[in-house]
């Protein structure tokens, strides 16, 4: 079978394994393929039952709608037989009815996708990425992500939660050789921004958790992971409308000691790219934009622009 599967069609898989669902331009932006090529191997690997797409299709952040790939169970033994998934990975078959979750889904791929091109136009910067949406690949390769920190306020005495990714940017020039840690929520305007009731999936809630991460040094375990001194992280939400962006604007505003919360939409980080000056540092939207690699490397560095 092996002889069957050429590199792009490989690579396709891998990617598969390591973001659970893509799209075919999701696909041409992170291998730097064309979709013609993209197309043409997706075809190949659907005869041979090597992946599955879904026929209804989900929108992909912007522009037309696009089918769902996943791997199929027989694509997921391939990579098991070959080294690449672990046998531990939990592995499941997608379906339609998870459209809220799949939206979502591909929303922090696009941000994965931004962050990987941000790290190619601009030369200084190196850029590692985990997800949680992820299957498990080789174990020692992967972190888990999820949090668990003292908090004497609860019941449990304890809150865990899971961010949706966790990535480092790593600067070196003549001026800067330092590497900063970023969480990232991705939120699609389906959780309450603040409950009377403490909700683990309440806005104002994740956010309490965050405050909680920073005087736990929990953080630090990444330093082994990223091989890089780490004092503090960011927190960046990722919006899915402007309006859902200025209402978390304004929550984060309304917490003490936010100033490391950054927030944006979807639409500017497909305008502009995530190394433009797109973010409200601490909620301030009203303030003007920053970038998240600073002042003087920001640039625009959209990925649409770029899949042929």
């Amino acid at each position: 079978m092996m002889n069957k599967i050429t590199k792009n069609s490989y690579d396709i898989l891998t990617r598969l394994a390591e973001c659970q669902i893509l799209t075919a331009s999701q696909l041409s932006a992170f291998n730097q393929r064309s979709r013609q090529v993209v197309r043409r191997n997706i075809r190949t690997l659907r005869q041979e039952d090597f992946i599955t797409s879904d026929e209804q299709g989900y929108g992909q952040g912007k522009g037309r709608r696009e089918k769902i790939l996943s791997l199929t169970t027989k694509g997921a033994e391939f990579l098991r037989d070959e080294g690449i998934l672990s046998d531990r990975a939990t592995f499941s078959a997608k379906n339609s009815s998870e459209s809220i979750l799949f939206n979502h889904h591909l929303l922090v791929n696009w941000f994965h996708i931004h962050l990987i091109h941000m790290e190619r136009v601009v030369s200084q910067l190196s850029v590692n990425f985990l997800s949680s949406n992820s299957l498990s690949l080789k174990e020692n390769n992967k972190l888990s992500l999820k949090e668990r920190v003292r908090m004497e306020s609860v019941l449990e005495g304890f809150i865990e939660f899971i961010p949706d990714a966790a990535f480092s940017i790593t600067c070196k020039d003549a001026d800067i050789d330092k590497t900063l840690l970023f969480f990232l929520e991705v939120d699609m305007d389906t959780e309450t921004l603040a409950s009377g009731k403490r909700n683990p999936k309440d806005l104002r809630q994740k956010i309490v958790n965050y405050q909680a991460l920073f005087p736990s040094k929990r953080y630090k375990r990444y330093e082994r992971f990223f091989g890089a001194k780490l004092n503090g992280f960011r927190l960046l939400f990722l919006a899915n409308t402007f309006a859902r962006m200025t209402a978390i604007c304004r929550l984060v505003q309304e917490m003490p000691s936010s100033d490391f919360i950054w927030v944006t939409d979807q639409e500017r980080m497909f305008s502009h790219g995530l190394s433009s000056e797109i973010w409200a540092r601490g909620g301030k939207n009203d303030d003007p934009p920053q970038s998240i690699i600073g002042s003087k490397l920001a640039c625009d560095s959209p990925v649409i622009e770029t899949i042929r």
